[in-house]
């Protein structure tokens, strides 16, 4: 008797059409609500925090003067942004469900994780290094989800390439996570030896489109070599695949 042909795996990532460009910019607004609150509240004078930018310039002018001030206003970004209603309204779009189901096949949703991200040029600890959004096929502790997520959609705020702070990722999907390590930052990384010979693709994604990115997949944040800011929101989809998507 002949083996069963082994299933196909779904994409590495796809690019897709996702928000129209008012929701960006209320995307936008909400982030930069939370910086002025941050801002505010801190006893640095608040016109420090370059107050009349935009999202784009503000912060790279704020780190270029005082690099541990603007991680301080970054920090509150990280922490509390994706609270506001306009970005957490993510959570229950079904195009963003539509876009994991188009990568993954049928799936039976258990949470979303939505969080604001960003790539500073004056800010090096702002790159990530290769990882991938599940890192351990397994429950790490007890009641733990991680290992649940079944892609990820990453969406900038502006046009974004390899040259603005994109993102490049393995093109090939892969059937289980690459080991990680810690490392200096305390950030879970791919070391570059476990990645020689994979194949890579550096991306563009326009305003409106998001990356789909698969769970095992692969993928670094580039260097921001432009001089303005690249935000981006992600949203990590958990559930329990049913059906894989065709390849």
């Amino acid at each position: 008797m002949q083996p069963s042909p082994l299933p196909s795996l779904p994409p590495a990532f796809r690019i897709v059409e996702l928000l129209k460009p008012q929701e960006l910019e209320a995307i936008g607004q909400a982030v930069q609500e939370t910086v002025d609150r941050v801002a505010r509240a801190l006893r640095t004078p608040y016109e420090e925090s370059e107050p009349q930018e935009d999202i784009f310039h503000r912060l790279q002018l704020v780190a270029q003067r005082n690099p541990v001030y603007a991680s301080a206003l970054l920090a509150a970004v990280y922490a509390d942004a994706h609270r506001d209603p306009r970005i957490e309204a993510l959570r229950d779009d079904p195009r963003l469900l539509g876009a994991i189901e188009q990568l993954c096949g049928q799936f039976e949703p258990s949470g979303v994780t939505i969080r604001v991200r960003v790539n500073v040029p004056a800010l090096p600890r702002t790159l990530h290094g290769w990882h991938s959004d599940v890192a351990i096929a397994a429950p790490v502790t007890p009641g733990s989800t991680c290992h649940t997520v079944l892609g990820a959609c990453w969406i900038p705020l502006a046009d974004t390439s390899p040259d603005t702070g994109g993102l490049e990722l393995v093109s090939t999907p892969q059937e289980r996570p690459l080991p990680h390590e810690r490392s200096e930052e305390g950030r879970f990384v791919i070391p570059d030896a476990l990645l020689a010979g994979l194949p890579r693709q550096a991306i563009s994604v326009s305003a409106g489109e998001a990356a789909v990115i698969g769970r095992y997949t692969p993928h670094r944040s580039l260097p921001n070599t432009g001089n303005r800011v690249r935000w981006s929101v992600v949203a990590w989809v958990k559930g329990l695949q049913q059906q894989p998507a065709p390849a």
